[in-house]
């Protein structure tokens, strides 16, 4: 049994090993995304705090004035009081000092080195192929951590033997870091199995729980080639979306040009799971709620779900979780290059042992 165990560990890691590496490498980068993304373009990610903040009304006619007059699609509130508003435009992603009106500048709509870790992450940038490489590279991960520990498990030793860099030292090096990462790299692995297969996991879900997801209201897609003077503001719309969940902060304000009402994404920030899964759709001219869209309303397919999605990325529990998957990233592209190099040198390494 131990025989055929080493030969699926092998096996498993020359098969899926360039890909286990890609979802490593890629998943250390994209669990500090928000960090490295101001550290990227520090010129439109920092303002200077100040006591008065102008309209998101003023944001926007900013925003469209320095870019040939475009309609604003929607605005992004600051998320923090040194981070600007961010204002959606056709073009692209307009920065603007919230406390000034200055516009900081434009990001123009296309692929960004983040943006393109992040689609290698999730599909080897490569659409449905690359996404489906992945979620069975997943699955080799778990079956892999499964098989190393059941070949660990005899001799249960963590620590480090002979020459440095010789045979023995990455024998020792690969059954020690395996071992140390191996609960965070289980839940990253199975995390990442559940959103590779989530349709098949959400329709059984809902069977078990006897519910059926409930369909999202269906919006107008009538065009508003503009607002008029009777119709209310974007920030009376969050003001009135924020009476009805009081606690919240907006994150996004979808404008009624695109779709009829305006949609108010509203978030918990004390909350990581479900914070995000509000919504709230205002009828323009009378400031009337359509429908409403609450987190405490979530199935119990949709919140397992975001607490499957908050532990892959590390946001279960802020800053420290985030640290631990990036470091459990990390060391999976170690774990394969040493087990490739034991497996080239078997011979010698197993006699050691």
């Amino acid at each position: 049994m131990r025989r055929l165990i080493l030969k699926i560990h092998l096996w498993l890691a020359l098969v899926a090993g360039v890909f286990m590496v890609v979802l490593g490498v890629t998943g250390c980068i994209i669990a500090f995304e928000p960090e490295l993304d101001r550290l990227l373009h520090p010129h439109l990610s920092h303002v200077k705090q100040d006591s008065r903040i102008i309209s998101l009304v003023e944001i926007g006619e900013a925003a469209s004035t320095k870019y040939g007059g475009e309609p604003v699609v929607a605005y992004l509130p600051s998320s923090s009081p040194d981070f600007p508003t961010q204002v959606i435009l056709s073009r692209g992603v307009v920065s603007v000092d919230q406390y000034t009106g200055e516009v900081l500048g434009i990001r123009t709509r296309g692929q960004t080195l983040l943006g393109f870790m992040r689609a290698l992450h999730v599909q080897l940038a490569t659409g449905d192929m690359g996404r489906n490489i992945l979620r069975w590279s997943n699955l080799a991960i778990l079956i892999s951590l499964a098989s190393g520990l059941y070949l660990w498990w005899p001799r249960k030793r963590v620590r480090i033997r002979g020459p440095r860099w010789s045979r023995l030292f990455w024998f020792d090096l690969h059954n020690s870091f395996g071992i140390l990462s191996l609960l965070p790299l289980l839940m990253l692995a199975a995390t990442g199995v559940v959103i590779g297969f989530e349709d098949g996991i959400a329709s059984l879900l809902d069977k078990m729980s006897g519910r059926q997801p409930v369909q999202s209201p269906q919006i107008s897609t009538r065009m508003e080639p503009a607002l008029s003077a009777r119709e209310i503001t974007p920030d009376q719309a969050v003001a009135i979306a924020r009476t009805h969940l009081p606690g919240t902060v907006a994150y996004r304000v979808q404008m009624p040009r695109y779709g009829g009402l305006y949609v108010v994404a509203l978030t918990y920030s004390d909350h990581r799971i479900s914070a995000g899964a509000n919504s709230i759709s205002i009828d323009p001219t009378d400031g009337k709620i359509i429908a409403a869209n609450l987190s405490t309303s979530l199935t119990p397919r949709e919140r397992f779900m975001a607490t499957n999605e908050a532990i892959h990325t590390g946001n279960i529990l802020g800053m420290p979780t985030r640290i631990i998957a990036a470091l459990a990233s990390v060391l999976l592209p170690l774990q394969v290059s040493s087990g490739l190099w034991i497996w080239i040198r078997r011979t010698t390494i197993f006699r050691h042992s």
